[in-house]
Formats: C-alpha cells, sequence, structure tokens
C-alpha cells in the first residue's frame, strides 16, 4: 500500500526546480475517446488542442523534454512513444514510457505523467509536484493523476511487476502501480482538486468550457 506520508506543499513555481535535474513531462493519449466520441487531443480551447494545451503547460512546469504516449497526431514534432500493451488503458501507457526510458538508458530522472483530458491543471501546480518529488515521488491524495517518479531500481523493479500482470491478463489500474511505488501523498485543498477535473463525455466537455470562460 502507499505510504501515509503527507508530503509538505508549499507554494512555488517553475524558478524553484534544480536546473541540473532534467525533467520529462509525459502527456497519455492512448485512449480511444469513445465516450467522447473523438479524439480529446483534438479538442479545442480557444483555438489550441488539448493535446498542445498540455504541452505548454508541461513546458511552462518547467520539464526540460516532452513525451507523448499513445499514437501520432498532426502538428506534433516530439518524441512519440506506442503503446506496448493494448486494452490495458493508462497503465498500459505509463509502462511503455518507462520501458523506453530504461532501454535508453535513462537513470535518476523526475518523470510527470499528466491525462490529456485534464485541461485545468496550471504549471504551478505541476512544478510544485516536481518540486516535491525530489526523492522519491507523489501524487495528490483525491486522485492518482497526475502523478511523478524519480526513475531508479524500485521503479524499474515494479514496472517488471506490472508488465508481468498485463502479460499474464491481470487488471491493472494507475491507482495499484502507484501503491507499488510508495511515492508520498499531497495533502488536496479545493483549489488543487478542481484541477483534477477529467472531461470524458461531450456534456462534461461543456462544463470544462463554461467554466473556463467564467475565469476569464
Amino acid at each position: 500500500m502507499h505510504s501515509a506520508r503527507m508530503a509538505q506543499f508549499p507554494t512555488m513555481n517553475q524558478n524553484t526546480l534544480t536546473a541540473s535535474t532534467e525533467y520529462i513531462g509525459v502527456i497519455l493519449a492512448g485512449g480511444k475517446s469513445s465516450r467522447m466520441g473523438q479524439d480529446k487531443a483534438t479538442l479545442c480551447i480557444n483555438g489550441e488542442s488539448l493535446l498542445l494545451r498540455t504541452r505548454n503547460t508541461l513546458i511552462n512546469a518547467g520539464c526540460t523534454q516532452i513525451l507523448l504516449s499513445g499514437f501520432v497526431r498532426p502538428g506534433w514534432n516530439d518524441v512519440v512513444i506506442p503503446d506496448l500493451y493494448p486494452n490495458s488503458g493508462p497503465v498500459g501507457g505509463i509502462v511503455s514510457t518507462l520501458q523506453r526510458l530504461m532501454n535508453s538508458g535513462i537513470s535518476q530522472k523526475i518523470v510527470l505523467f499528466v491525462p490529456i483530458d485534464a485541461p485545468l491543471l496550471s504549471s504551478e501546480l505541476l512544478a510544485s509536484m516536481m518540486n516535491t518529488a525530489s526523492e522519491i515521488g507523489c501524487f495528490m491524495s483525491e486522485s492518482p493523476m497526475p502523478f511523478v517518479l524519480k526513475t531508479n531500481e524500485n521503479v524499474f523493479k515494479q514496472l517488471a511487476l506490472t508488465i508481468s500482470d498485463i502479460r499474464a491478463g491481470k487488471s491493472c489500474s494507475v491507482k495499484r502501480f502507484i501503491e507499488r511505488l510508495n511515492l508520498m501523498t499531497i495533502p488536496s485543498t479545493d483549489a488543487r482538486i478542481s484541477q483534477l477535473l477529467n472531461v470524458n463525455t461531450p456534456a462534461e466537455w461543456e462544463g470544462v468550457c463554461r467554466e473556463l470562460k467564467n475565469r476569464t
């Protein structure tokens, strides 16, 4: 089970990130978007697709490299990591990305995973999570995503166990994956919880658009 430790979570921004550390942002966008009826990555806010909006949020949070987990989209020029384990949900994309990082010899990096369908996430929140994750990683108490981890031997060990479960046909959730990693839990506030909203249906998308319009 995940640790009961609650991370201290002061207000921070990307300027507090350690310059010598590589921060990798991963956009999880390999789903079929069946309930939405169209690819969620292509939904637009003020003329900007969710895919590019999420990319810009990660860059503003301080990520030095952006990876797309899923399939190639028009206008995307960064690295795309195909899902090696189809029909495994978000975990399939997570383990595919970690497997690529491991095989590339990349170690001791801070990796931030965000879903494509959370358009209210702010760069300030994500930067603060990356700062908090300096030792093992963290996630919000109200949701398994977004989450941050620091690649190390334990991460790759749990990666191997999860891949074994997937190949055995076992159900694997993001929550279970996080529990195995023993990440820190960040206490939620109303302001943080409001940013965790996922959009899966046209009605939810309309609600998010209204929310963003009210903020302007």
